[in-house]
């Protein structure tokens, strides 16, 4: 029969911190790829806001679309979060 050693309560909580890491870096990630897409496109070309010369700087248009995108991305995401948290909060409630 094999024994089974607890998780300490600070390696728990550890692994709860890295895994919240993660998943913040993978958000960041995530909103940089669709808003980069979006808002700039590839290195060389016109980009979907039509700058027609690549450039060390982003213009202005490239600018506000990101900072828009990104904003929309964090809403959306947070709207959802609260969505599920609330959901979960609920059927906990209901469960009595």
């Amino acid at each position: 029969m094999a024994s089974q050693k607890s998780t300490s309560p600070e390696m728990q909580n550890f692994l709860v911190q890295q895994q919240a890491k993660a998943q913040l870096q993978q958000t960041i990630s995530r909103l940089t790829d669709e808003c980069w897409a979006k808002c700039i496109g590839n290195p060389g070309t016109c980009g979907l806001l039509g700058s027609h010369s690549p450039s060390n700087y982003m213009s202005s248009k490239e600018q506000a679309c990101m900072d828009n995108c990104a904003r929309r991305f964090l809403e959306s995401t947070q709207f959802v979060v609260k969505y599920f948290q609330a959901k979960a909060n609920a059927n906990q409630h209901s469960d009595f």
